[in-house]
């Protein structure tokens, strides 16, 4: 019999689970809450119940003391000055929010609140992200540290039907689009990449989590990308994480738009053209001639080097340093311009691709 429990902790607009040892005692739910969501609060101010009763924050009863078992349901709540509020609507006042042209509006309609928080403050800018639905800086902050915490990389847009309360969009955010939206520090930025890369390394070593349950599920080689969750017996798509709607025996998962691969073409295809030196038409966005890291091009010239694998190379050209350590071409963009890369061109990774600025 086992000496571990899980519990289902339920924050409002997602479900995740944590495990605990059958003896732990009620504070530990407090400090595993606490680390798997990235609650920069004191403990006390965590609120948690189990059908309608609230647990005390103590060191001395134990999990059975509250009749607590496995599969038991939790609600969480953190409270803050001027009432309690769901962990999702925890918000701080973030940087000015930018449109991105091609990608990203921005709106402060009262008729268009965030989708997550509600609030539709005109005084505060929120995005209207390419699937068509709105959110503030603050609540992609938390919605996606809270993402990252439970061992996920990908980012889905969380919008759920208010009268099922069920997802009714699931469409992935591309990460540039999310460190955008959310006006990341560099300090919160270096957090989340570090984060993505630790959570991609579960699943190339063939794990990932349920969508619907959030449990740990291998992957097996023979079913390809057919995953069937051991927990709650959802089947799922290994590639888009969203529910399998054909048969078992497919080759793909049914859902319109997913090709059983990482989308990237869209990025390198559809990114807006900028200005660099003497070239006036680059593709802001490049990947790596070698280890193939999407880079964004933020200012000065076109020679970088990869923040991934450190390759020196022209962004706007492509070519790579030579073997003395020379640039090929001069920094004052007046090289030929390498067209826009297809995904179709590109090697397969083992890695996952992020977006970086340098």
């Amino acid at each position: 019999m086992s000496k571990f429990i899980q519990l289902e902790v339920n924050t409002g607009a997602a479900k995740t689970w944590i495990l605990l040892e059958k003896t732990s005692k009620l504070v530990e739910i407090f400090t595993t809450v606490a680390k798997k969501y990235a609650i920069d609060r004191q403990l006390n101010n965590i609120m948690l119940s189990n059908q309608g009763r609230y647990l005390p924050f103590s060191q001395c009863e134990s999990l059975g003391d509250y009749g607590l078992t496995h599969l038991s349901k939790l609600d969480l709540q953190v409270a803050l000055p001027g009432g309690i509020w769901p962990l999702t609507a925890i918000k701080a006042r973030k940087a000015d929010l930018r449109p991105l042209p091609g990608f990203i509006t921005v709106t402060t309609s009262p008729a268009e609140p965030d989708m997550i928080s509600l609030e539709a403050d005109p005084d505060e800018k929120r995005a209207r992200m390419p699937c068509g639905h709105v959110i503030g800086p603050s609540s992609m902050t938390s919605y996606c540290r809270s993402l990252l915490s439970e061992g996920k990389f990908k980012f889905l847009c969380p919008s759920v039907d208010s009268k099922t309360g069920k997802s009714n969009c699931d469409k992935q955010w591309e990460y540039f689009l999310v460190r955008h939206v959310a006006c990341l520090s560099i300090e919160e930025n270096q957090e989340f990449e570090k984060k993505i890369s630790e959570n991609y390394l579960k699943k190339a070593e063939g794990l990932q989590q349920c969508p619907s349950c959030t449990v740990w599920c291998f992957k097996d080689s023979k079913m390809g990308n057919f995953v069937r969750c051991p927990m709650c017996k959802t089947g799922f798509c290994w590639a888009c994480l969203r529910d399998w709607i054909a048969s078992n025996n497919s080759r793909n998962c049914g859902n319109l738009d997913c090709d059983g691969r990482e989308n990237r073409e869209k990025i390198l295809t559809e990114c807006p053209p900028k200005k660099i030196h003497g070239c006036a038409d680059c593709p802001s966005i490049r990947a790596c001639p070698k280890c193939l890291l999407l880079v964004e091009h933020k200012d000065m010239c076109g020679h970088m080097n990869c923040p991934g694998c450190q390759y020196g190379f022209c962004f706007i050209c492509l070519r790579g340093k030579t073997s003395s350590g020379a640039w090929p071409c001069p920094y004052l963009g007046n090289c030929p311009l390498a067209p826009r890369q297809a995904v179709d061109r590109l090697s397969s990774l083992t890695t996952e691709m992020r977006l970086v600025d340098v």
